[in-house]
């Protein structure tokens, strides 16, 4: 298990604070956008994003202490992030292996793979929110950042740009089937 010191944790929280809230120390707590008409990339990498804030809106509650406001940024970032995994694994992998004919220990196979190690991650993050052991839940959280971060980087780099060239045509389908998973 990964952990961060508290200088660490304040200059991400700044990070995202100056990146997504225009230079705030927290993140603000705003509608997340979804570029549906911006294409593959463009969309899965706004989520990235849109998970990054609701994890910095979990790690500023963490600070607070406040057990309401703890499960209430905690049970929107778990939905997100499940939300996430789900798109892809439903709606976006399955065309791309279809199309590209990559369907066993292609990039989605990794993918998935990564999907599942994370989500214990969540499992157990969950377990210490009800138990109310914030500072353990925030170190499972950096375990999870840092997991998160090299999968993103995986994704964005390599299997977004793939399938963008792949699926231009059957982005609209694509697109349209996603709507559903948008609150």
């Amino acid at each position: 298990m990964l952990s961060c010191d508290n200088k660490t944790r304040e200059v991400f929280m700044s990070f995202l604070g100056k990146m997504f809230g225009g230079g705030q120390s927290e993140p603000k707590n705003e509608e997340r956008s979804f570029p549906l008409d911006q294409g593959l990339a463009a969309f899965f990498q706004q989520d990235h994003r849109n998970c990054d804030l609701d994890y910095a809106e979990l790690e500023a509650a963490l600070g607070t202490g406040n057990e309401e406001e703890i499960k209430e940024k905690w049970q929107r970032f778990d939905k997100n992030m499940r939300r996430h995994f789900e798109m892809e694994e439903k709606e976006f992998f399955p065309q791309f292996e279809q199309k590209t004919g990559m369907t066993q220990g292609g990039p989605t196979f990794v993918m998935r793979m990564e999907h599942a190690r994370m989500c214990v991650v969540l499992e157990q993050m969950a377990a210490l929110i009800e138990e109310g052991q914030y500072e353990e839940v925030r170190n499972q959280g950096d375990t999870l950042l840092m997991l998160a971060q090299q999968h993103n980087v995986k994704e964005e780099g390599m299997l977004y740009p793939m399938a963008g060239q792949h699926l231009a045509q059957e982005w609209s389908e694509i697109s349209e089937s996603l709507k559903r998973y948008l609150d």
